[in-house]
This record gives C-alpha cells, structure tokens and sequence, in this order.
C-alpha cells in the first residue's frame, strides 16, 4: 500500500475559523481523490525551529516550538 503526506497549514477567517479550516481541507480531499488518493487523516507533529546565531550577534533568532499537521492519503 501507497501513502502520501501532504502538509496542511489552512489559512484561516477571524468569524469562523472552523469552517474555513474544514472548507481548505475538504478541497484537498477532493482535489487528491481526483487522482485515486483516499483521505486517511491529519497527523499533527511537534518540532523545534532551530534558532539563528545571525551576523555578529545581530538579527539573532531563538529557538521556538511548532506544531505541524499533515493530511495522510493512501
């Protein structure tokens, strides 16, 4: 059996964020069952974002937390 992981960052509305998520998502499904993928589900995976040292100190990022969903298919 064949997978595949998409990443999924919906954009959302300030009113009704909810819907507007599971609109982007339900495009997605539809879009990738056009080409046989069947939606399995979203994956969420948590990270660290290394941080930067930038130049001569300056600019300098600190490490952060991220948390990123991936729609799965089969």
């Amino acid at each position: 059996m064949q997978y595949k992981a998409i990443g999924f960052d919906p954009s959302t509305t300030r009113g009704d964020p909810a819907s507007s998520a599971a609109a982007e998502l339900q495009a997605l499904m539809l879009a990738e069952a056009k080409n046989g993928w069947e939606f399995v589900g979203i994956q969420n995976h948590s990270t660290t974002v290394p941080g930067s040292s930038g130049c001569f100190g300056f600019g300098a990022l600190s490490p952060y937390q991220r948390t990123l969903s991936m729609a799965v298919f089969s």
